[in-house]
């Protein structure tokens, strides 16, 4: 990271340059002087220093200032961008059919009637569901979350849809994060989203009429930078007062999905969670 800084703001070390050079000088110039003693001879040396000191000090202070504002590639200035609307599409509301076929007698001369059952159930939709993820770097921990995370679930197919934007993650660390945007990382100029979609095997006891914790895997593909890989996973239902959530914790490996950064550890772990009200 510090390399990076080095790399994209190298005015602030050519200013800081220029300030300590004309203070040299002027040391320069004054040890040249013949007549007076040492302090008379270098008062506008120490003045020199104590104005090289306040400036490099601003220097520093504005690069620090200037770095999360105004030195960001591609910097979300308008924050409908972030919105989870932009992740939603027309397969949010899904629904499923059953084919029943009831053979007819074996001697009667009646066809065999088929029936098609529409199971619809009902779609829960948040737009404020999470995606995290964790990191452990050789210099520090890696972490983000997205909190504006759009999501589906339908409580009779088990049909389960995640979707959101790479630029939604929030670090700590402004520089982290803008380095997470940067095309030789997430390049989320290019590749805006991630998402998932998949089925929960939901168990035979599953209401949400009947409060409690139910154990599921869920199944689907999940893509991340045009790269799309088949995942399965464990998670928990949590039905609370006819209210459901959701959360599943595990583990990808980044090489699968072409993110090729040193910075991070091989595997990373991913905390995704959802309430519906």
């Amino acid at each position: 990271m510090l390399f990076k800084l080095i790399k994209e703001l190298p005015l602030m070390f050519v200013i800081a340059l220029i300030i300590w050079a004309a203070v040299l000088w002027i040391f320069y110039k004054n040890t040249q002087k013949t007549n007076g003693s040492f302090f008379q001879k270098h008062r506008s040396t120490i003045i020199a220093l104590l104005l090289a000191l306040v400036l490099t000090l601003t220097d520093i202070w504005l690069f620090v200032s200037y770095i999360p504002t105004n030195f960001k590639k591609n910097p979300v200035t308008d924050s409908t961008q972030l919105s989870p609307d932009l992740a939603l599409d027309s397969t949010w509301k899904d629904s499923s059919q059953v084919t029943v076929s009831t053979a007819a007698p074996k001697d009667s001369l009646k066809k065999t009637d088929t029936t098609t059952i529409k199971q619809t159930g009902k779609t829960y939709i948040t737009k404020k569901a999470s995606i995290k993820f964790y990191s452990k770097g050789p210099g520090e921990d890696i972490e983000a979350t997205n909190s504006n995370v759009a999501c589906s679930f339908n409580d009779v197919t088990g049909n389960l849809k995640f979707t959101g934007l790479i630029r939604g993650f929030q670090f700590e660390n402004e520089l982290m994060q803008e380095h997470f945007n940067d095309k030789d990382y997430m390049h989320s100029e290019k590749y805006p989203k991630t998402s998932f979609t998949g089925k929960i095997v939901l168990p035979a006891n599953f209401s949400i009429e009947k409060d409690g914790n139910y154990t599921v895997t869920v199944e689907g593909p999940l893509t991340i930078k045009a790269v799309t890989k088949t995942t399965k996973v464990s998670g928990t239902i949590i039905v609370t007062g006819k209210k459901i959530s959701l959360k599943s914790i595990f583990k990808i490996k980044r090489n699968d999905f072409n993110i090729n950064i040193d910075e991070v550890a091989e595997e990373l772990e991913i905390t995704v969670a959802a309430a519906f009200n």
